[in-house]
């Protein structure tokens, strides 16, 4: 294990720990396009399917611990169910590497603020996989605003959703004994991070649910900002929506898929034009890779990794705030319907 990092120590020995489906479909894959990383060992307690992927990919190593290849890594990708990534991290800073970890980053706010005080006492990079600000199209259309031509934030329209099919093998995201939340903590979490990073923090908020007690599959949530902006976010897991953002400015309008990287729809001076701003409309693999590149980099050349530690906790303290409110409400007499909240 390195104990310090510097560009002539380059590539970063990489272990990825957690083999679900977003290792996967995303880091596994991702490994081999970024140039500052060589993957070194996956590491899953499911020690048959490590190996398959190992030979798959081409990894030198599987274990079913991260003890087991620390002293031969320099940085790891934290994937597995969020109620183990903050013991993993702090593990992982005790032995000096750098952490990549997947959203979200813990399940509790506190849990978020012990490993960042860690990475701080180590010296060590604390990074958070919110991809959506790796898109090319979201970061054109954020750089365009935060120029001022676009004026102030009206209103922003979120929709996101479709009937719950990701290729879980652990199934974390429905049980309640493994995550403190239900679709706003696992899927929508992204699109919370993106309002944080275009419009920072609201002045207030509305929240709506349909749990009743449960993990909740729906919400509603209302933003409301300092300049008197409103942003309106529809979520669930159980219904197909739009899966668009939608923004309207004082002097235009920008909107874009949630699922697309290239292409987005411009409003600006009284003209209107759809833009590609990429060569591929969609390629999650690549934006992983540009995730892992900006980590690698973050802990080579010793800078602030795109979505630092600090970022990644803002999202969970809000969320908090949520559903300790949704827990304030007295419960309907009648079950909701399926998909309306309450």
């Amino acid at each position: 294990m390195n104990s310090d990092i510097h560009a002539k120590d380059a590539p970063l020995r990489l272990a990825i720990v957690g083999c679900g489906a977003i290792s996967e479909q995303a880091h596994i894959p991702a490994a081999a396009r970024v140039d500052e990383v060589r993957l070194a060992a996956l590491v899953d307690t499911d020690m048959t399917h490590a190996k398959v992927l190992a030979a798959q990919f081409n990894v030198p190593t599987a274990v079913s611990s991260l003890q087991d290849c620390w002293d031969d890594i320099d940085a790891v990708i934290l994937a597995t169910p969020p109620h183990v990534r903050s013991k993993l991290a702090l593990q992982s800073f005790s032995k000096g590497l750098h952490v990549l970890c997947e959203k979200p980053m813990a399940n509790s706010s506190a849990e978020c603020v012990e490993m960042i005080a860690s990475a701080r006492m180590a010296k060590r990079t604390l990074a958070v996989a919110h991809t959506y600000r790796f898109f090319p199209n979201r970061a054109y259309a954020r750089t365009l605003y935060k120029s001022g031509r676009l004026g102030r934030m009206i209103s922003v329209h979120i929709e996101q959703g479709d009937p719950f099919g990701w290729p879980t093998r652990t199934l974390y995201t429905l049980r309640q004994n493994m995550v403190p939340g239900g679709v706003l903590f696992n899927e929508g979490i992204h699109a919370l991070d993106l309002l944080w990073w275009w419009f920072g923090a609201p002045e207030s908020f509305d929240y709506q649910d349909d749990s009743l007690g449960g993990l909740e599959s729906n919400t509603h949530l209302t933003l409301k900002y300092k300049e008197g902006g409103i942003a309106h976010f529809r979520l669930s897991r159980t219904c197909s929506l739009k899966n668009k953002v939608a923004m309207q400015f004082e002097k235009g309008f920008v909107a874009f898929p949630l699922y697309e990287m290239a292409g987005l729809t411009l409003e600006l001076n009284g003209q209107s034009k759809q833009l590609v701003v990429h060569t591929t409309p969609w390629d999650y693999v690549e934006i992983a890779a540009r995730q892992l590149q900006d980590f690698a980099l973050a802990a080579i050349q010793d800078r602030p990794a795109i979505v630092p530690g600090e970022e990644g906790a803002i999202v969970i303290e809000m969320i908090e705030s949520y559903y300790k409110k949704a827990a304030q409400r007295v419960r309907p007499a009648r079950t909701p319907l399926p998909g309306v909240t309450w």
